[in-house]
């Protein structure tokens, strides 16, 4: 074997080590909190519907506006809860949003390799500051298991649009989260949004 490919095959085995001991590490981290091969049950991101003044649903909203979850919309300070059992894998602060023209505070849950849940408080903050104060709403940190209905954080009405989208993930593709919603959900949501909604349908992808 020529120097060159033992380099190339040296390097290869060295490539393959580091992405299969960072495979094991996450997982150490994060166990499944969803068996593989299930899909996850859900219960609502809030519970208080009291201050939600609008649901905007999933799917094609115009010719050029594709929306890849649920936004619920308040009007005032909003508990916020974790829809299930599951860790947090991510949490992005003050995070300027340049096609909304706002900060907020994304936070990811992550239950196996394939279902992740995506959940920016966006308060609607347009300057740093209100940003920084809604990112010290989070009570969670990356890494901490939670369980469904814990407190995640409160979502804080900074403009007319404050709301928290609410992203379902299969393998980095946004799904509609209504079909993974328990049945007592499922009749809240529908509720709700036939109160509130400000699209045609919640799914406009069926």
């Amino acid at each position: 074997m020529s120097r060159r490919l033992k380099i190339a095959a040296a390097f290869t085995v060295t490539l393959l080590s580091i992405l299969g001991i960072s495979v094991w590490l996450i997982y150490l981290r994060y166990p499944d909190t969803v068996p593989s091969g299930q899909n996850p049950v859900l219960i609502l991101p809030l519970y208080d519907f009291s201050d939600n003044d609008y649901i905007q649903g999933f799917g094609q909203i115009s010719l050029d506006y594709y929306h890849n979850g649920f936004d619920f919309g308040v009007n005032d300070t909003t508990v916020i809860v974790s829809p299930c059992n599951a860790y947090v894998f991510d949490v992005k602060s003050n995070w300027y949003n340049e096609k909304g023209g706002h900060w907020q505070t994304n936070v990811e849950l992550r239950l196996n390799a394939q279902w992740r849940i995506s959940i920016p408080f966006e308060s609607w903050a347009l300057n740093s500051t209100y940003g920084a104060l809604q990112a010290d709403q989070i009570l969670v940190h990356v890494g901490q298991y939670v369980t469904a209905n814990q407190t995640l954080g409160y979502l804080l009405c900074h403009g007319q649009y404050a709301h928290i989208h609410f992203s379902v993930i299969s393998y980095d593709t946004h799904v509609c989260p209504y079909y993974y919603l328990t049945e007592p959900a499922k009749a809240i949501f529908l509720y709700q949004f036939s109160l509130v909604n400000i699209t045609k349908g919640w799914d406009m992808t069926a």
